[in-house]
């Protein structure tokens, strides 16, 4: 975000016959933004399997995984922030899994609520790789069973940037109807912070 002052400087010139001739010159010159703010977001993205064979997940609402599948989940950044440092993210895996009791009789087996929790921290600015979409690889447990209450299983992102520079206030960034992508995420702008949440929804497949 840098402002541009333009400056019009008239430079006065004999023409033919002696007439006097203005020469418009236009400057332009930036001025240097100090300001702070993250980014704001389109939703995410995701794609399964391992590397070559990724194979892209589609765009919508009803997305559904397979227990076991490796998953490589991305948020996707709408417009970059700005003078940025520390930069921390966290994806949570919200899932009902299996435990599975140490005996021969598989009723003994309890059906459990399990966060599985990914750290990530790096810095915005001064990485080559810093302000590059987040990306969270990520296992779905073999023993990952539907939502015991019939609810979809969610993927919770939270972002946190400490400013270097003076925090503004931006617009949140969101599309209402945003069919390329996957949920939501919601940006955050304080005086010497950042950060943002977003919820990326999905569906556990046992029948396969």
């Amino acid at each position: 975000m840098n402002n541009i002052i333009k400056k019009i400087v008239f430079f006065p010139l004999k023409g033919v016959g002696g007439a006097l001739v203005l020469l418009f010159v236009c400057f332009a010159c930036s001025k240097n933004d100090y300001s702070s703010y993250c980014p704001t977001w389109y939703g995410f993205s995701y794609k399964t399997g391992s590397y070559p064979n990724y194979v892209q997940g589609r765009p919508g609402s009803n997305i559904y995984l397979n227990a076991g599948d490796s998953v490589h989940i991305t948020a996707c950044q709408k417009e970059r922030g700005h003078l940025i440092n520390g930069t921390f993210y966290t994806w949570t895996l919200c899932i009902d899994t299996l435990d599975t009791k140490n005996t021969e009789d598989p009723d003994d087996d309890e059906l459990v609520h399990a966060n599985i929790v990914f750290n990530q921290h790096t810095n915005y600015d001064g990485y080559a790789d810093g302000a590059n979409d987040p990306v969270c690889h990520m296992l779905i447990p073999e023993s990952a069973r539907p939502n015991s209450l019939g609810k979809p299983d969610t993927v919770k992102f939270v972002a946190r940037y400490i400013y270097s520079g003076q925090g503004v206030s931006i617009d949140n960034g969101n599309i209402v109807e945003n069919t390329s992508y996957n949920g939501r995420i919601t940006p955050q702008s304080g005086p010497t912070a950042g950060g943002a949440t977003g919820n990326f929804y999905f569906r556990v497949n046992t029948n396969y």
